[in-house]
């Protein structure tokens, strides 16, 4: 059976569509995704890292450590078949240790208003299979601790307290996290067009930790469409800015909440294919650091592993999530078109600037391109506000009220902002005048 590994670059784009094709080929990447996270945590989760250019990029152990449990815990859905059995018990021997280390409890001990955060691993270890009772006494003693409180937390952070409770005490989760969850970005727009990184982030997160990666089936906050829309403005935004951690993060919308892939979310998984096909893992974004060119050896492997491993994790998480293929296929770009026309001028309204996604849709056949409207409008609206061209705006929306295409949150909030800008625009005319 032919599978898209076997593909040459004329046909790299043109996935097969028999499910048992598709379905080896996501078992395929969950296994890449395992096998990478194998040598990221023998070189990142003893000490971490400590040698980005800017701090932020620098890491405990315990993040590393978490992220791969987190990433088992996705997969353990599909434990048991191969290409991915393998990988998976040697990557759990491997996590075991280091999860339950002297540095770990000791963390867990010192900090008890994050230790639940901190027991990660352990927690999640415990809920495939590989508990450890002495640990839980631990991680109980620290809970219960007087300071336990003492730490406030914003409330997507809380929702993440609440499911890993839930896990560790093999519990449904309370009937308040859905008042939780009504604080979050489920409950309430996050600022799609001026918004920072981490309120995209504050957006997927929440998802996963509501439903527990898609375990937890509960009423959302909101209709879904309405997020699944929001879940496509952080896609669009991510494939114009080469965000691809935030782009796999953002796609994991429609697994975790059973949804039909639509033609954006699937084009968007092609993207992220096509560019993980290419360079063998899915990189964080399009350029290679300064330092990494400056490194050789054992310390360019460490530091590869640094900057990359945590989007290789998302892609790999995001493939197990979406081999429910009782709904559609991540790989068929299929849904209502829109009018040639439209598509072409939407494209002359997003200039074209090297990021990958151009490749991709120029790929595609006119009927695939044709379905993908509303996301090149996200695109275009992006772009111009990046640059400050407002009047280009707003005749991206005049476009999209023409069409049918404006009854979304983000033309909302681009007309909104429309207005506040000419708003300010009279307000500095009287200031200059005055």
């Amino acid at each position: 059976m032919k599978t898209m590994s076997n593909w040459n670059q004329e046909n790299l784009f043109r996935p097969p569509l028999e499910k048992d094709a598709i379905r080896l080929e996501l078992l395929r990447r969950v296994d890449r995704a395992l096998k990478i996270a194998d040598r990221a945590i023998q070189y990142l989760g003893k000490r971490g890292f400590n040698d980005a250019e800017e701090p932020e990029g620098n890491f405990a152990a315990e993040k590393p450590i978490a992220e791969t449990a987190m990433l088992l815990y996705v997969a353990n859905r599909i434990r048991g078949e191969q290409p991915v059995a393998d990988a998976f018990q040697s990557l759990a021997q491997t996590l075991i240790p280091l999860a339950r280390s002297r540095d770990a409890a000791w963390d867990t001990v010192r900090y008890p208003s994050v230790c639940l955060q901190l027991a990660t691993a352990h927690i999640l270890l415990a809920a495939l299979g590989w508990q450890d009772p002495e640990f839980d006494k631990l991680v109980f003693q620290s809970q219960i601790a007087s300071a336990s409180k003492g730490h406030e937390v914003i409330p997507y952070r809380e929702l993440e307290v609440i499911w890993l409770q839930s896990i560790w005490r093999s519990e449904t989760p309370p009937d308040h996290i859905e008042k939780v969850a009504q604080k979050t970005a489920l409950g309430n727009s996050i600022d799609l067009l001026n918004g920072t990184r981490d309120d995209a982030y504050a957006h997927t997160h929440a998802l996963m930790y509501y439903t527990d990666f898609g375990k937890w089936q509960r009423p959302l906050p909101r209709r879904t469409e309405d997020i699944l829309g929001e879940s496509t403005t952080v896609l669009a935004r991510a494939l114009v800015i080469e965000d691809y951690d935030l782009a796999a993060e953002a796609l994991m919308a429609w697994p975790l909440t059973c949804s039909n892939w639509t033609p954006s979310a699937a084009f968007g998984f092609r993207v992220l294919c096509s560019l993980e096909d290419k360079v063998g893992f899915l990189p964080a974004g399009p350029l290679i650091p300064k330092r990494l060119g400056e490194l050789s050896g054992q310390a360019r492997t460490k530091y590869a592993l640094a900057t990359s491993y945590h989007t290789a994790y998302v892609m790999g998480m995001l493939s197990a999530l979406s081999l429910n293929l009782e709904s559609s296929s991540p790989f068929e770009i299929v849904g209502r078109r829109c009018d040639a026309a439209v598509i072409g001028e939407l494209q002359m309204l997003a200039p074209k600037t090297g990021a990958h996604w151009e490749q991709v849709f120029q790929s595609l056949s006119a009927d695939e391109q044709t379905t993908l409207g509303s996301l090149l409008l996200d695109i275009a609206i992006i772009q111009s506000s990046r640059k400050s061209e407002f009047a280009q705006m707003a005749r991206l929306l005049e476009i999209a009220f023409r069409n049918g295409m404006a009854n979304t949150a983000f033309c909302a909030q681009s007309a909104d902002f429309l207005s506040r800008v000419a708003r300010f625009g009279e307000w500095s005319a009287r200031l200059q005048s005055s």
